[in-house]
């Protein structure tokens, strides 16, 4: 028998001014409330739907209240590219030292290894407008992917895209 089991949403901001992330209290503890920065900045309001708070989706984003979310894969971009890097490295390094005929086998073996590192990461749901984070959320699939049209209507006031994790 396989148990599932609630997850926690958790939910970061970033400072406007200093772009520092700041977690949320957890929405089943809190739903309304306000943080402030770590470097003494303003202070960010805030306000969970009951959605959020139930952990089931995300309908409406609790900072700035847009409906305009998308989700993505929650990895590191960089490390994503890097690892790419490396197995196009090897795949070259395997072809000058065996012959060329192994180089898009070993390009195979590291794309399947890609899926299968992409297949167990999860979703996290992201606001177009103020770059607010929710992990955790059991249907991140209700929301839909990444579209660069949407971004561009929110490019002129939207904060720097950050990919630390």
């Amino acid at each position: 028998m396989v148990h599932t089991y609630p997850l926690r949403v958790r939910v970061s901001v970033y400072c406007s001014e200093c772009l520092a992330r700041i977690e949320l209290p957890p929405p089943q503890e809190t739903i309304s409330g306000s943080v402030s920065c770590p470097s003494k900045h303003s202070s960010i309001s805030f306000s969970h739907s009951e959605t959020i708070k139930a952990g089931s989706r995300v309908d409406v984003c609790s900072r700035c209240s847009s409906t305009a979310l998308f989700t993505q894969k929650d990895f590191d971009q960089r490390l994503g590219c890097a690892i790419l890097a490396a197995g196009a490295a090897v795949a070259l390094g395997v072809s000058w030292r065996f012959g060329g005929i192994w180089f898009v086998p070993v390009l195979l073996l590291v794309a399947a290894a890609d899926l299968v590192l992409a297949r167990r990461v999860a979703a996290v749901v992201i606001c177009y407008q103020c770059d607010t984070e929710y992990r955790g959320v059991a249907d991140a699939s209700a929301t839909r992917s990444y579209d660069p049209h949407v971004a561009e209507r929110f490019a002129d006031v939207k904060t720097v895209r950050r990919m630390n994790p």
